[in-house]
C-alpha cells in the first residue's frame, strides 16, 4: 500500500493506473510466449555478488537494498523515502565527467547518502567540501563509519562527512553547489525540497546544479519555473558494476538541472 501510494503521489491516478496496465500487458505478453525478460535471464544463469566488488576492494559496507519502508526515522517525511540503494560507480563518474564543472568551487551534497557510496565516489574529485544528508540516524553513522574507514589512491584530500537530518530544512552551505539525488524520495518531499534549494539561492545567489539520477520526478522537475533541464542520458554500467547490479539493470538514466531565477 506505501509503494501504490508513492506511484500515486509521483504519477497521480491516471499515471498510475496507465504504468499499471503496461505492466500488466508486459507480464500477459511474456506469460503467452513463454520468454523471460533477458535482464531477468542474465540474473538468474549468474547472480550478482553478495558484496560489490567496490566495497571488497576498499573495506567497506555500502551495499545491500534497503526499502524505504524499512528505514526507522521520526521525521514525518521518513513515508515518503524510497529506500537505500548504492550506485554504480561507473554511472557516477560517467556523469560528472559529462557534466565537468570547476570542481574545487563547488561543495558536492548526496540528499538522501544512505551509506554512503556516492560521497565516497565523489571524493575522486577534488570538490571543496563533500556532504552527505540523511533521514535515517542509522544510515548518516554508517555513511560516518565508511568515511572514516575509505582509502584509495584516488581519493581527494576534501574534507568530507555525514549528518542525519531533514533535506527540506538543512542548512544549505555557502557558494556554489552540486546537489545529488539517486531518486531519495516521493513527490510529496521533493516539492518542499526543490523550494528550500530555491529560497536558499534566492537569499544567497550562486550555482546549483542538480544531478538526478534514476530520475522518476523528471515530470515534476522539468515543470518547475526555477529549474532549467541541461541534458538528459542514459549511461551504460561498465565493467564490474553490470555484474554485481541486483536487479540485472546495464544502464541508467541521468537527468541534470540548474537552478535559475
Amino acid at each position: 500500500m506505501r509503494r501504490l501510494r508513492h506511484w500515486i503521489a509521483n504519477r497521480g491516478w491516471k499515471g498510475t493506473f496507465l504504468e499499471a496496465w503496461r505492466l500488466l500487458k508486459v507480464k500477459l505478453r511474456r506469460k503467452r510466449s513463454g520468454a523471460e525478460p533477458a535482464a531477468e535471464t542474465a540474473v538468474a544463469a549468474a547472480p550478482p555478488p553478495e558484496v560489490h566488488p567496490f566495497d571488497q576492494r576498499y573495506g567497506v559496507e555500502s551495499g545491500g537494498l534497503i526499502w524505504g519502508e524499512r528505514l526507522r526515522s521520526e521525521e514525518k517525511g521518513g513515508y515518503w523515502a524510497t529506500g537505500y540503494y548504492g550506485i554504480s560507480p561507473s554511472v557516477l563518474w560517467q556523469a560528472f565527467d559529462r557534466l565537468a564543472l570547476d570542481w574545487p568551487s563547488f561543495t558536492f551534497i548526496d540528499i538522501g547518502c544512505g551509506k554512503g557510496r556516492a560521497l565516497m565516489l565523489a571524493l575522486k574529485y577534488p570538490f571543496r567540501r563533500v556532504l552527505g544528508v540523511e533521514l535515517s540516524a542509522e544510515l548518516a553513522n554508517l555513511a560516518r563509519e565508511n568515511l572514516e574507514r575509505f582509502r584509495a589512491d584516488w581519493r581527494q584530500e576534501v574534507p568530507a562527512e555525514a549528518i542525519a537530518g531533514d533535506a527540506t530544512n538543512v542548512e544549505l552551505p555557502a557558494g556554489p553547489l552540486l546537489l545529488y539525488l539517486y531518486h531519495p524520495f516521493a513527490a510529496p518531499v521533493m516539492i518542499p525540497f526543490l523550494k528550500h534549494v530555491h529560497e536558499a539561492m534566492a537569499r544567497k545567489p550562486r550555482e546549483i546544479y542538480l544531478v538526478y539520477i534514476n530520475p522518476e520526478l523528471d515530470t515534476l522537475l522539468g515543470r518547475s519555473a526555477f529549474l532549467e533541464k541541461l541534458w538528459k542520458e542514459c549511461f551504460p554500467l561498465l565493467g564490474e558494476d553490470a555484474g554485481a547490479d541486483r536487479f540485472g539493470s546495464r544502464q541508467e538514466y541521468v537527468s541534470v538541472y540548474r537552478f535559475v531565477g
